[in-house]
């Protein structure tokens, strides 16, 4: 694995990445360079910075999104740094592809963008796609973001934003809950990120958690 990159070259890889570096993609780094994990698995990758970072820290990274479009662009992300992300598209929350079990799974801020059935499906699919011991980082948007309340609240905490979306915003305990189902959670804590949009920065409040697959 890589040594922790210094703050000037966080600053030259958002230059080639065209975007902010996510506070949760360096933690989640730091995190599973120190219990050696190798192999990481990316679900609703998106625009592919946070796989293309992961894999410029030494990782082995596969990501897929359900749009062919998304996929393409974590490729160029990862020609930009020099990188390769095994990427592809494929059905989220149950994915057709044949895939093995991965060291690790980032997921990021995708957790909040499914109605409950969808969010138990996915974390089945993650409990299966992760070996044992492996670790889980996800994160979700907060309680205390501020749109929370923005929209119609469709059910508890879930909020139809206008467009035909719905998000829904997690407090700790109910994100312990979730993911305790599954796995062994080890940490949840608070932590803020900017995102570069086209309405200029975006600033979103997350809860980011740590579990463990176990016997």
């Amino acid at each position: 694995m890589s040594e922790v990159d210094t703050p000037t070259e966080n600053e030259e890889l958002a230059q080639l990445l065209g975007a902010e570096l996510s506070d949760v993609a360096k933690f989640a780094a730091q995190l599973l360079e120190r219990t050696g994990a190798y192999s990481v698995l990316c679900p609703g990758c998106g625009t592919g910075e946070c796989s293309a970072f992961l894999a410029r820290r030494g990782f082995r990274v596969t990501a897929f999104d359900v749009s062919t479009h998304t996929t393409q662009r974590v490729s160029r992300m990862a020609d930009r740094l020099g990188v390769r992300v095994e990427c592809f598209s494929d059905d989220i929350i149950t994915p057709r592809r044949s895939l093995p079990q991965y060291d690790a799974i980032f997921s990021h801020n995708t957790l909040h963008q499914l109605r409950p059935t969808q969010r138990r499906a996915l974390l089945r699919t993650i409990y299966r796609l992760l070996r044992l011991g492996g670790i889980l980082v996800v994160s979700v948007l907060s309680m205390e973001d501020e749109r929370y309340g923005y929209g119609r609240e469709i059910e508890e905490d879930t909020f139809d934003t206008g467009s035909g979306d719905s998000i829904h915003f997690y407090s700790a305990p109910e994100l312990h809950t979730e993911l305790g189902e599954f796995f062994e959670v080890t940490q949840i804590e608070e932590m803020e990120e900017t995102h570069l949009t086209f309405g200029g920065k975006q600033h979103y409040r997350l809860l980011v958690a740590t579990a463990v697959k176990m016997g």
